[in-house]
């Protein structure tokens, strides 16, 4: 009773959403019932990207009205749950110029426009939304020296759910934007639409104040800071991991602001970020209360080792400091404390147990082929297994052309924000000891939270798919196994470089995630003269280069010589001898 006083007393004391703190307090009441004590205040979006492992549209047109107003307010509407229905719109509103933008910071290639950015937007919104948001490109009139008025507003600027503005500078782009924005704040105030959203980006040194369904940053509420629970606390705290993940200037985090917006106000589902493992405001008291319950009950002994052990109790803890949708840091944080305890924590939490009810399934957009010749032959199951094994040495499925090295591949670029950036990538592909599957073995460098440099390794069982150039890869990643399908897009007929495309899904903690990737021998980009060719396959992937991030296979680097050699051999020397 003692002990149970005191961690009623902790509760309130707490920070807010700690799942450290409330397995903590939990355990302290030895498993009490759930209405026993309180639960704290949690004060995140909800979330559904997982700490613990790694798009052309169907254009919705609406009808045009003689009232800007009337037209606007007209498009609140009822939906349906038609599998195929468009129910939410966005405008990408950008210079008609070619001014350079700040995506593709880390590419090989120069930036592109903002203009160019937003064509590919396009696709990546109706892809991570499999094709129910529907994105349209508008570029301001030329009304340079004119009075913008209603007359020469673009209606879909006005009725669109979404409006984003990204890169506007010139003086008649500024009126026109400041004249919409101010429109729209209208339409919303005298509709009280909850599926209003509009942000601008990269707008010099113009501020603009954001709406995010009912919360307007102009006009607040004073709900948003008194009453934590209401929708217009949601719209506020989803305004600033919005604005984060905007200012990353990175199209796969752009799309992914867009799908937490509608996943949250539109009133349907988006099934790349409904699922949360945070305990946060929009889930509910309820939901939450009985998501740590059924932590307690179910995982008691795996939750009890790892508070009681330093290390597996840091992860916890810096996991709690961090927004679980910064794939890249929540990854290094997991690698920075892996150990077996923080493996059965999470095995037993998400994996065997499912506490968060969390489903995914390997997302189907963008449709990737995969390539039908090689070397002037159709390609066949054996030969795409032959190039997967690539370059390793002491394989005989090995092709002609392989160099015999201590790695099948290295990853010279990737488009994978969160994981294809890592730097040095090695990946051994290997025949099983049956000889029917291959081991997929990736051996990366990590920088951990507290600066050091250390390797990390996983094994993945890959089988054929049924047409060639295509595999499904499953893995065991820290308690949470993932199912990803590959495609090889391209291949150089002399095995000098390849085009990789994945697409994956934890489905324990409701993830699914694309990357394609380019190899060489050596991890460093092919000639300048192989480059158009590699562009233009990494294109029929749905991949911009300059989406790509080269990825740093500096031998003699700080971190790589402070890390050591790569453990290559460490799955690969007793593997092959089990089916």
């Amino acid at each position: 009773m003692h002990a149970h006083n005191h961690a009623l007393a902790a509760v309130h004391t707490m920070k807010p959403s700690s799942i450290y703190a409330l397995l903590a307090v939990a355990l302290a009441v030895n498993c009490a019932p759930i209405s026993s004590f309180s639960i704290p205040t949690p004060n995140r979006a909800a979330s559904s990207n997982n700490y613990l492992i790694r798009h052309l549209p169907h254009q919705h047109q609406r009808p045009r009205s003689t009232s800007v107003l009337h037209a606007a307010a007209s498009t609140i509407k009822s939906h349906t749950e038609e599998s195929n229905e468009i129910f939410g719109t966005v405008v990408l509103l950008v210079p008609s110029n070619d001014c350079r933008s700040k995506f593709g910071s880390k590419s090989p290639l120069p930036p592109p426009s903002y203009r160019e950015v937003a064509e590919q937007l396009v696709r990546k919104i109706s892809h991570f939304s499999d094709g129910r948001i529907s994105t349209e490109v508008v570029s301001p009139p030329d009304s340079s020296g004119g009075r913008i008025d209603n007359s020469n507003q673009n209606d879909s600027c006005l009725q669109s759910d979404a409006l984003i503005a990204i890169g506007l500078t010139t003086p008649s782009d500024i009126r026109y934007l400041s004249e919409t924005f101010r429109l729209r704040r209208s339409i919303q105030q005298q509709t009280a639409s909850s599926n209003t959203c509009q942000f601008a980006i990269d707008c010099g040194d113009h501020t603009y104040a954001p709406i995010v369904g009912p919360y307007d940053e102009a006009n607040p509420s004073p709900l948003a800071t008194l009453a934590p629970w209401s929708d217009v606390a949601s719209g506020k705290r989803l305004s600033v991991q919005m604005t984060e993940l905007f200012d990353k200037y990175i199209t796969d985090e752009f799309a992914l602001a867009m799908m937490l917006f509608f996943n949250r106000f539109s009133g349907h589902n988006i099934p790349w970020v409904q699922h949360s493992i945070d305990v946060t405001w929009e889930k509910g008291i309820y939901q939450n209360a009985k998501e740590i319950y059924s932590m307690i009950t179910k995982c008691g002994p795996c939750i009890t080792k790892c508070l009681a052990d330093e290390n597996c109790s840091a992860c916890i803890k810096a996991l709690d400091k961090i927004d679980t949708r910064n794939q890249v840091e929540s990854y290094r944080t997991v690698v920075s404390y892996e150990s077996t305890l923080l493996r059965d924590f999470s095995l037993c939490i998400l994996q065997k147990n499912n506490i968060f009810e969390c489903k995914a399934t390997i997302p189907t957009l963008p449709v990737v082929k995969p390539m039908s010749q090689w070397r002037g032959k159709e390609l066949t199951v054996k030969v795409a297994r032959g190039i997967m094994i690539g370059h390793l040495e002491g394989v005989r499925e090995a092709l002609v052309g392989s160099k015999q090295l201590d790695v099948s591949w290295k990853v010279a670029c990737g488009a994978n924000a969160a994981y294809d950036q890592f730097p040095s990538q090695n990946q051994l592909f290997y025949p099983n000891a049956k000889g029917k599957d291959l081991w997929y073995d990736p051996v990366f460098r990590v920088e951990t939270i507290d600066g050091r440099n250390v390797w990390c390794k996983r094994h993945y069982k890959v089988r054929n798919g049924d047409v060639p150039g295509t595999f499904r890869f499953s893995v065991l990643d820290n308690g949470v196994t993932s199912d990803e399908f590959w495609t090889i897009v391209g291949a150089a007929e002399d095995l000098s470089w390849v085009v990789f495309h994945y697409a994956g899904a934890a489905g324990a903690v409701g993830q699914r995630y694309i990357g394609g990737l380019l190899c060489t021998p050596d991890g460093q980009l092919p000639p300048s003269k192989d480059m158009d060719e590699i562009w233009n396959v990494f294109r029929s992937a749905e991949f911009e280069p300059w989406e790509l991030f080269v990825v740093d296979n500096d031998l003699t680097s700080p971190g790589s010589l402070a890390a050591g050699p790569p453990p290559l051999d460490y799955y690969r020397k007793t593997a092959a001898v089990i089916a």
